[in-house]
């Protein structure tokens, strides 16, 4: 403390106090007087026009005479160099009480720090010249002084102390146990509790700490008692306690129970999960679960071992093919929630609900008998089977991309056999058989959108209907499971109309053909060099096709997708200046799956163009204001992880071929070897030959062999068209419509400190309406009294299907029956937190 400066506050304040008195009278006791210069303070005062009067212990009657009848005007410092007498000798006591709450200096050091602290209890006082020590160090002092709170008192002291010793955020006991574990360890011989014992008492904090936790003394290992004790409570409040071979007592389990689970959300939950490993393995918490089987621990995410556990038996249930997968859909919906899930084996997690969905699929594939027709075989895959590809293509690519997924290889290989020699098999077993009796003479399939007329159909009625501009992305091998995760994606964009249709590829599927099939007009002839024409034009190259579609509509362009993307706004909006059309194309998938030297990164290239058109469209409407965007594909692929078999390998084809790759071969006077069927081209007016390989079968001269298209599978034949609707004007929405949920209880009263609260989602999510991330607590006089718990309500289902139970864990303490608290929704569901909503609830509690 600075003494001038509080003389000169005190000199002032007594002015003030005594509205605007000519003088004040301060009084000034020091018995530290032999340490003080009191000179250089009395040249700072005259300035002030404040004289000092010296007090001894024989001049008290004259001081009296100077100040109340001699000089009435004048402040002065009245500076006694001795100690304060006791107030029934002290002779000028009634001066020194008429002066007021500002009428005398302290100077000592424990009255100035607790001028400074605002503290003015006695025994405060003494407390703090017991431990001078620790007000030695200025950040200490410092820090203390950011913690204290007002009106602080003895307990607070010490709790503040606490804090600043073991270098806590607060001086709750929660953040100072925290601090002393984090930065220590759980030995008698902790680094911290060293360090408050040189300035406190380690006593303090194992009082202070065992009485909020309800937590009784243990003579020995008192530290790692605590921590035990309250990780107990959190291993028990799911687990039945009378399976488990130890027990710790605590007074407040759901205080402990809150206290974990708020460190393990904390910046330091690190030291905790530590911790938390050390106990699994003392508490053999591993031979416990395998004694009682893991049904027992389902609710519990206390230790790892439960999660590596959980994974095992999963894991183990899917090599054996006995897995109920509705069931173990609910299980890990509910283990998604846990600690351990979301931060140690998310990834396992992730490989094995990708390789559950391909189980559920493969039930499906597997109950459903043949397609007896055509609509039959082309509706079974676009609404069920393409499933399966697209899960399989997410396990799959999951796996290869995560080197520390090895342990589950058996699992990837058991799948991928499954995959390429019982589904691919059996599906190609259904399609030769639709081709052979129905299609090979007649490709198109009667009330199927026909690649040859997307054009026609699709883009023509809108130019001729609207000024509108129209973007069509044509993304190489772009396959129906592909078409169908982007619309997925699309979805869930603000103020967007997105539908998908599938479209019938012209067979054989290849590029060339598909290409000039998506263009205006009509396919004319295919030259043996195998270029396509269309109208008579050639339709090989960009250049060709952007002749084409300008012969169809002269305001129209092609330009290659990426290219386009990447022109500045001002260069891109002079591109398309006047255009009504817009033909963008992109090739990755087919470039990559082509090719026998990179024919193995086929879902690399998957996942690549997916964010690429993703991006395309992004830019699209945000740059260039597109309002419709179409987005379709030339054919699709098959793709096979492993060696094709030699049963699968035909002889390479004979005769004037004009075209072919590892599926096809077009031209005349073909041969039909075994394992290949003839197909009529009459679909599209041309005389020509054509042969594709049945089932999964290849030629044997060319390119790759795994990467494949060109035959009539499903993956080949059926596309994507997306037809993508950007809203705008008074249309457009400024945010998205999220579920509502409201709070379903019907008495809103809390009589136990476990307690269940029932949400009802009120709408089923949709394409219009998303979902909604809420975060729930109850509060009291501001103050979180509860658990915390992250709620997402994204249920698709009906009435019935759209209510969820939270469990809710109040901190024990004697509530006043009758008290209100609140429930707290926070919605989280976007970047920044905003209030939801909030309910009162009565507190009708009788004991603890």
């Amino acid at each position: 403390m600075n003494i001038i400066e509080e003389l000169r506050r005190l000199f002032s304040k007594q002015q003030e106090e005594n509205n605007g008195a000519t003088r004040s009278l301060v009084f000034w006791y020091d018995a530290q007087s032999n340490d003080r210069n009191i000179l250089e303070i009395e040249e700072v005062l005259k300035q002030e026009d404040i004289s000092i009067h010296y007090l001894d212990k024989d001049n008290a009657f004259r001081t009296k005479v100077l100040l109340e009848k001699e000089d009435t005007d004048h402040s002065y410092l009245i500076y006694a160099p001795f100690a304060k007498p006791a107030d029934r000798e002290n002779f000028l006591l009634d001066m020194l009480l008429y002066s007021g709450d500002y009428g005398e200096f302290q100077a000592d050091e424990i009255a100035i720090r607790m001028k400074e602290l605002r503290l003015d209890h006695l025994a405060i006082r003494s407390f703090l010249e017991e431990h001078t020590k620790f007000f030695e160090n200025k950040q200490r002092v410092t820090k203390f002084q950011k913690l204290l709170p007002n009106k602080a008192t003895m307990e607070q002291v010490q709790q503040t102390m606490l804090a600043v010793l073991c270098h806590a955020k607060s001086i709750t006991p929660q953040d100072i146990l925290k601090s002393v574990v984090v930065s220590g360890n759980l030995s008698d011989a902790n680094e911290v509790l060293s360090q408050v014992d040189k300035y406190l008492d380690r006593g303090v904090f194992y009082t202070f700490v065992e009485e909020y936790f309800g937590i009784s003394p243990k003579e020995e290992h008192r530290l790692a008692n605590i921590i035990e004790t309250i990780i107990f409570q959190h291993y028990v409040a799911y687990v039945d306690e009378k399976i488990l071979t130890h027990t710790h007592k605590s007074t407040v389990p759901n205080t402990c129970k809150v206290f974990v689970e708020d460190w393990l959300k904390s910046e330091d939950r690190g030291s905790l999960e530590k911790i938390l490993d050390m106990l699994g393995q003392k508490w053999n918490v591993a031979q416990v679960i395998d004694q009682h089987t893991y049904e027992a621990f389902l609710r519990c995410d206390t230790f790892a071992v439960i999660e590596r556990t959980i994974l095992h038996v999963l894991h183990e249930l899917l090599l054996k093919e006995t897995v109920v997968v509705a069931e173990w859909k609910s299980i890990l919906s509910e283990r998604s929630k846990s600690y351990w899930y979301k931060t140690r084996f998310h990834k396992e997690y992730e490989l094995i609900e990708k390789a559950l969905r391909v189980y559920e699929w493969r039930e499906v594939f597997e109950r459903d008998g043949a397609p007896k027709d055509e609509k039959t075989w082309i509706t079974a895959y676009t609404d069920k089977y393409y499933n399966i590809d697209q899960a399989y293509r997410h396990f799959y690519l999951y796996f290869i991309s995560e080197p520390s997924l090895d342990t589950y290889r058996e699992l990837m290989e058991r799948l991928t056999f499954w995959y390429e020699n019982h589904y691919l098999v059996e599906l190609s077993r259904y399609t030769d058989e639709i081709v052979e009796t129905k299609l090979k003479g007649n490709w198109a399939i009667s009330d199927v959108m026909q690649q040859k007329n997307f054009y026609r159909y699709m883009i023509r009625p809108l130019v001729e209907g609207s000024r509108e501009r129209i973007f069509v992305i044509i993304s190489d091998a772009l396959r129906y499971e592909i078409g169908q995760e982007l619309t997925n994606s699309f979805s869930q964009r603000l103020n967007t109309e997105v539908t998908l249709r599938p479209m019938q590829a012209s067979l054989p599927t290849y590029t060339q053909l598909g290409m000039a099939s998506l263009l205006p007009g009509k396919v004319t002839d295919i030259a043996e060099d195998g270029t396509v024409y269309v109208n008579e034009l050639s339709t090989k190259g960009l250049k060709n096709r952007n002749k084409v579609l300008q012969f169809a509509e002269p305001d129209a362009v092609t330009l290659k997708m990426d290219e386009f993307i990447g022109l500045s706004k001002e260069d891109g909006l002079s591109f398309v200046k006047g255009k009504r059309v817009v033909y963008l194309y992109h090739d990755n998938i087919d470039a990559i799956g082509d090719s026998s030297k990179t024919e193995n990164y086929t879902y690399e290239a998957v996942a690549s163009t997916i964010e690429h058109v993703k991006n395309a469209v992004r830019k699209l409407t945000g740059t260039y204001e597109a309002g419709r965007i179409f987005i379709t594909s030339d054919h699709g692929f098959l793709y096979q992880s492993s060696q094709v078999e030699k049963y699968q390998k035909v002889d390479s084809m004979q005769g004037n071929i004009f075209d072919s790759n590892r599926r096809f071969a077009i031209g005349k006077n073909l041969m039909v070897p075994d394992g290949t069927v003839n197909v009529s081209l009459n679909y599209v007016g041309l005389e020509y030959e054509a042969v594709i390989a049945k089932g999964l079968n290849r030629f044997t001269a060319g390119g790759g062999m795994r990467f494949v298209h060109g035959g009539a599978m499903p993956q080949e034949c059926i596309v994507p068209l997306i037809e993508y609707r950007q809203a705008k004007g008074k249309a457009r929405k400024t945010e998205k419509e999220l579920v509502h949920v409201r709070v379903a209880s019907i008495q809103k009263a809390i009589t136990s400190y476990q307690f269940t609260v029932p949400f009802f989602q009120e709408e089923k999510v949709s394409k219009e309406v998303y979902a909604r991330t809420l975060r729930a607590a109850f509060y009291r006089n501001n103050e979180r009294i509860s658990n915390e718990l992250t709620i997402t309500f994204d249920s698709q289902g009906e009435v019935a299907e759209r209510q969820t139970d939270a469990v809710f864990h109040l901190l024990e303490d004697r509530y006043k029956t009758g008290d209100v608290c609140i429930l707290r929704l926070e919605d989280v569901s976007g970047r920044t937190t905003e209030m939801y909503k909030e309910e009162e609830f009565e507190l009708k509690l009788y004991s603890i």
